[in-house]
């Protein structure tokens, strides 16, 4: 369970031991679950403490507020897409068909959005604050970078400045788009979803055509 503590600066003091560990994640998992319930504003400390059944003085020995607790969500949510983008792009896809590769992803993170307790609030909180749009901010950071290398890979002859320029507008479209979806109904959520894939496989396609050797799926 201590691999899903991420970033320490979050917190109050580092724990060391398993059970505190333990008692951090579980903080963490009450508080994603609350904010998936009753939303952002009606969470207080309080609320978690008497959910998680612990003391106050238990919460605040690692987290000084809520806001600590939503920021050490996000960079636990940071930490996941950043596997979910890695099992997507990677080696073993460079000659996967783009549009199913592009389509499979972006489908991967919509569903993670949805579904993983909390992640939908904090990615529509991102929008007002600032902390939370910098844990967002660096994640893209490196994302972009991720797929710059994969382009690399997967047409080796494009220029470097523009393989980036490609991958930057890529990641900041898609980031958008489903941000912006986020914060609508299933059926328009769905509607824009779908409007993602189409523009980043019509972006894309025409620069890193399907090779003739790759696989169907």
């Amino acid at each position: 369970m201590s691999s899903r503590i991420h970033n320490p600066e979050t917190l109050r003091r580092l724990p060391q031991q398993t059970r505190s560990r333990q008692r951090v994640n579980q903080i963490l998992d009450i508080a994603a679950q609350l904010l998936e319930e009753v939303g952002y504003e009606a969470v207080s400390t309080e609320l978690i403490v008497k959910q998680a059944n612990i003391s106050i003085g238990s919460l605040y020995r690692f987290f000084p507020d809520k806001e600590a607790i939503v920021h050490a969500l996000s960079e636990r949510y940071a930490q996941q897409m950043r596997e979910l983008f890695a099992a997507r792009f990677n080696p073993s896809t460079i000659n996967y068909p783009l549009a199913i590769l592009l389509s499979e992803a972006i489908e991967d993170f919509d569903k993670f959005y949805t579904t993983q307790p909390g992640c939908r609030v904090t990615m529509l909180r991102s929008r007002i604050s600032g902390e939370l749009q910098a844990v967002n901010q660096r994640v893209d950071h490196e994302i972009v970078e991720q797929l710059d290398n994969f382009f690399a890979l997967r047409q080796p002859q494009m220029n470097s400045q523009q393989r980036h320029l490609v991958a930057l507008v890529s990641v900041e479209i898609a980031g958008a788009l489903q941000l912006m979806s986020l914060a609508q109904d299933d059926h328009l959520r769905r509607q824009l979803v779908a409007q993602t894939k189409q523009v980043l496989i019509g972006y894309l396609q025409p620069l890193f055509p399907d090779s003739i050797d790759c696989p169907s799926k």
